[in-house]
Order: structure tokens, then sequence, then C-alpha cells
């Protein structure tokens, strides 16, 4: 599976429509303060909590990318796995500071982005963007439904 199919796949609708912004944000937190070694524990709650129920053909063609993602990170390729998250018409970057952490930015489609500043690996500080980044597609979403 090709890193457009997987990225694409489990993010179309991701930010603007089953996302809570906390519970995103919170997510995004937790990921930054896991140790390189935890790595595995943080891709697999993350997929846990982003999991469509199968109830669809597309709910289906999401979950296989997810199990795509699953397999990167269970076999110890944690970058590769965070690139797969991310959507293919996304920018992002990243990278270490001095001080052994790491940043990264993740922008989405419609010029809505996010950061991480603390995280203790790059795949952790991409994951993280990315959530804050879906976060603040979900309350742009709802701001602009509401008016």
């Amino acid at each position: 599976m090709s890193r457009e199919e997987t990225g694409d796949a489990w993010s179309d609708r991701f930010g603007r429509e089953a996302a809570s912004p906390d519970r995103l944000n919170e997510l995004a937190q937790w990921c930054e303060r896991l140790g390189p070694h935890e790595q595995r524990d943080g891709f697999r709650r993350v997929l846990q909590e982003i999991a469509p129920p199968a109830t669809s053909e597309e709910a289906e063609r999401k979950n296989a990318a997810l199990e795509w993602i699953s397999l990167l990170s269970d076999s110890g390729a944690f970058e590769s796995a965070a690139v797969a998250m991310i959507p293919r018409n996304a920018i992002f970057t990243g990278g270490r500071l001095k001080d052994g952490s790491f940043v990264a930015q993740v922008i989405l489609d419609g010029d809505i982005g996010a950061h991480s500043r603390t995280a203790q690996s790059l795949p952790m500080a991409w994951i993280a963007a990315l959530l804050r980044a879906f976060a603040r597609q979900a309350v742009e979403a709802r701001t602009t439904a509401s008016h």
C-alpha cells in the first residue's frame, strides 16, 4: 500500500467529523511524552482511537490502511508509519533540537496547521502535530458549519 493510499484513506473525514478537538490535543500531548522505546505503544493507541467501525466499503478501505500503518509500526519502521499517516496533500517537516527533543509541523490542505515542540522522537512529533492539525480542522469545520 502506498503512502498516498494510507494517509488519504483514513484521514479524509477525520478532522472534519468524528474528531473531538480536546481528545486529539490530549492524545498529541501523550504522544510527545513517550520515550523512543515507547513509540510502538503510541502508534497502537493512536490507531485504536482513529479506527472507524467496519460497516461500509469505505470503512474497510480505511481499516486496510490502518493495518498497513500498524504493520510498519510493529516492525519498528516508526518514521515510515508516521509519514504514511500524513495525507499526501499535507506539508510536513521535522527535526531534532540541540537538547535532543524533536519538533515537527504539519499543514493540512486548506492551510490548517499545527506543530509539536517537545516530543522525544521524530515520529511522535509528526503524529502529535498531525493530531493537533486535525483538532484545529475540526474546530474550524464546526465554526464554519454554525455560521
